[in-house]
């Protein structure tokens, strides 16, 4: 049976915002897991089988050091010999649990309140003691954010799905597509692992230009969750 191992991968992908910093507590979500056929791109998922679904329930991947399992998430039994996939698709809560600070160099904004409001950015703090583990929302709510990601209304494989580069406001889903490093074929005899690592270097982000902490309706302002950064790696 395949394998999947979620890793940590730092990097520094994230949305066109004014800053962004590292979370030293980021939870995410993962609700569904689909391998495309070869043929698919970061736009579309062709012929998706799925390998994955249900909550996988919060895994913190701040915490764990690069190369080092966070969790696993999966079922590969039912993948065919002999047919390949080129990329992975997978669905995951637009809800994280996160902590941090984002610094422009002149003020630091910390994470201090949850966010009340699926639309919203959260307000921060400038105090660095009022500090705390948050609920934010992944991705800002506009278009053009790049064709492998798009919001999606259910986590189930059953929702609507936004056109690629696309995040609705209230959809509480998001889904994310990525080409492996290399095909994925299933050779008697010859199994391969994937491992899907996601970055918390750039994983709080906030977006506004007066240096301050406040949030604005319609994303204009405040602290969220920054583009998933994930890197799958085929090996056998």
């Amino acid at each position: 049976i395949l394998s999947v191992l979620f890793l940590v991968f730092l990097s520094n992908k994230t949305f066109a915002v004014s800053t962004t910093g590292e979370a030293s507590v980021y939870k995410i979500t993962m609700t569904y897991l689909q391998l495309c056929e070869t043929g698919s791109t970061t736009a579309s998922c062709l012929n998706p089988l799925t390998v994955g679904s249900g909550d996988s329930g919060l895994i913190n991947i701040a915490d764990t050091s690069a190369g080092v399992a966070a969790a696993s998430y999966g079922d590969f039994s039912k993948v065919a010999f002999g047919k390949s996939y080129s990329h992975y698709q997978v669905t995951m809560k637009r809800a994280v649990t996160i902590k941090g600070s984002v610094s422009d160099g002149t003020n630091t904004c910390y994470t201090v309140s949850n966010s009340g409001d699926i639309s919203k950015n959260v307000v921060g703090s400038e105090t660095s003691s009022d500090e705390a583990e948050i609920t934010a929302y992944m991705a800002m709510t506009i278009s053009g954010l790049g064709d492998e990601i798009n919001s999606i209304s259910a986590g189930d494989g059953t929702g609507t799905a936004q056109a690629a580069g696309t995040v609705d406001d209230d959809d509480e889903y998001f889904q994310y597509r990525g080409a492996f490093t290399k095909k994925i074929i299933l050779e008697p005899g010859k199994i391969p692992t994937l491992k899907l690592a996601f970055g918390t270097s750039s994983a709080l982000a906030y977006e506004g230009s007066d240096g301050g902490c406040e949030a604005a309706i319609g994303q204009s302002q405040g602290l969220y969750g920054g583009k998933p950064d994930v890197t799958a790696t085929v090996s056998y």
